[in-house]
């Protein structure tokens, strides 16, 4: 039975970022609440986790903006403005305890963030932006989990790219590795709106 013709017949769970669930946790202590996704992802019989690797870092809220700094021949996550003050390691260690995640099927991510985000910019030391690339936290969910299905609010809005990642999620979350998605196929970052 396909998810596109149905509902999910198990309860799945699916990480989504706290501030699109309503939490004030975002740099400026605000939310982006995303209206009626948890009604959605209920209905879908999808339970949220919320996740926000910048407060589980300890970074505080409110926090200092940050952005991708091409540096060193790596990129990292610096705050805006602050040369020196990188929070790559913190927020990596994080990521990677919220990547290990037990029954984790898929996530629904803030776009634009340079944690969260599928296509944020990447700067170089002097403020010009050199590179487009996923945030820190998405790339570490890609290291640990290959294969885990990704998306942002703005394609879930989508019906499409909606459906293909419920679909990737219900074949991650099958007991059978072969029915699985092969690296990268559960993904739909790239996907046409």
């Amino acid at each position: 039975m396909s998810v596109a013709t149905a509902e999910v017949s198990q309860v799945l769970r699916v990480g989504v970022s706290r501030c699109l669930l309503g939490d004030r946790v975002r740099y400026d202590g605000r939310h982006k609440w995303f209206p009626g996704l948890q009604a959605e992802l209920a209905r879908l019989h999808l339970q949220a986790v919320p996740v926000c690797p910048e407060v589980e870092a300890g970074l505080g809220v409110p926090r200092p903006p940050m952005q991708l700094v091409r540096r060193d021949g790596g990129t990292r996550l610096m705050e805006a403005g602050a040369p020196h003050a990188d929070r790559t390691d913190v927020l990596t260690r994080a990521a990677r305890r919220l990547a290990g995640l037990d029954e984790i099927s898929g996530f629904i991510l803030k776009s634009g963030s340079p944690s969260c985000g599928l296509d944020v910019p990447v700067f170089d030391a002097w403020g010009l932006e050199v590179a487009r690339d996923e945030g820190l936290f998405v790339q570490c969910l890609r290291a640990g989990r290959p294969g885990l299905p990704i998306i942002d609010e703005i394609r879930w809005a989508d019906r499409k790219q909606r459906l293909l990642f419920l679909e990737a999620v219900k074949r991650y979350a099958a007991p059978d590795p072969q029915s699985c998605p092969p690296d990268g196929a559960g993904t739909i970052a790239g996907a046409d709106a």
